[in-house]
């Protein structure tokens, strides 16, 4: 365990400085001493976003070494009946992603002439810059997060085996399969088919902890993946305005960065829907915007994390935090 701890810290670090050192170095180069000698006339623009955008990852490193540093565990708190579910750091690095990708995506679509956009040589700057802007939230956001996360040892929301089967029932649940509001309120107490999935291994967990194992397995996963290659993928493209990236990767990279844009498009989607559409998750959209949600809701939906919280003798106006859920997260 040490010693894989050892590793871990030794490559962050490695990263770490790579990342900084990197885009330091990059944008040191500056603008070339003599004007640009190109029938391109948005090149510059490309290569100056491209540098920044650089420069903007090692920022979002530096944001997360330092939010890290300087925040405090604390253990959560029931204050006037709400419980803190999303800190102030979460939210902003949900909106922030989310801001950036709506930019990123709207452009980029826009200047491939999709959805029979159509640009103009006035037009298109504009629209390159905009580009930059969301990709840039992206990254500054994402960087910070996965930095904040590594040193604060923060792992609630990644998955592990055992939420698989909760989180497929959970979508089946969306059907009203276990009798629970389902997809605009749908009650279908599916009796043959909730033992079917149980007898493959598929059933609702007993009681969910502060995080769904939907949220981790079908939501936070995919996206942070389809992300992560998206960035990744995104900034390749932009090194080889600095580095002899071969054409061969290049144009894979380019290819994997438009399929994961539009995968992540698909999964949001379906995010979206599963919010909206399922009325017992609409509380949900409260605790991302303000942070916070209702004690009694979370002893029905999240009855471990209501256990813990409970355990902590943390009072809330003079009542206790429910003791059961109704519903354990089982949909």
């Amino acid at each position: 365990m040490k010693k894989t701890k050892a590793f871990a810290l030794a490559s962050d670090i490695v990263l770490l400085l790579l990342t900084i050192g990197g885009a330091i170095w990059l944008f040191a180069l500056g603008s070339p001493a003599v004007a640009w000698q190109t029938d391109r006339s948005l090149l510059p623009l490309v290569v100056d976003g491209s540098r920044l955008l650089m420069l903007v990852t090692a920022i979002g490193v530096v944001l997360g070494l330092i939010a890290a540093a300087v925040a405090h565990r604390r253990p959560d708190r029931v204050v006037n009946g709400d419980v803190t579910r999303y800190a102030v750091g979460d939210r902003l690095a949900h909106w922030s992603i989310a801001l950036g990708f709506v930019l990123a995506f709207v452009t980029g679509a826009w200047l491939l002439r999709l959805f029979a956009l159509d640009t103009t040589v006035d037009l298109r700057p504009t629209l390159y810059v905009v580009h930059f802007i969301g990709a840039g939230l992206i990254v500054l956001a994402g960087a910070a997060f996965v930095a904040y996360s590594r040193v604060r040892g923060e792992d609630a929301l990644f998955p592990r085996w055992r939420d698989v089967g909760p989180a497929i029932a959970r979508l089946f649940g969306y059907l009203g399969t276990y009798g629970q509001p389902g997809v605009l309120g749908l009650r279908l107490r599916m009796v043959w088919l909730q033992d079917a999935l149980a007898a493959i291994g598929i059933r609702p967990a007993k009681r969910e902890g502060k995080f769904l194992s939907v949220e981790k397995v079908l939501s936070f996963t995919p996206l942070a993946i389809l992300a992560v290659i998206v960035v990744a993928t995104g900034l390749i493209k932009a090194a080889h305005y600095f580095f002899a990236v071969p054409l061969e990767v290049l144009k894979w990279s380019t290819w994997l960065h438009d399929v994961s844009v539009w995968l992540t498009l698909i999964v949001v989607g379906l995010h979206l829907a599963a919010i909206f559409l399922v009325p017992r998750n609409w509380p949900g959209i409260r605790s991302m915007v303000t942070g916070r949600m209702r004690v009694d809701l979370v002893g029905e939906e999240f009855p471990a994390w209501a256990d813990e919280l409970r355990q902590r003798e943390i009072p809330a106006q003079g009542r206790e935090v429910p003791a059961h859920g109704t519903a354990g997260g089982g949909d």
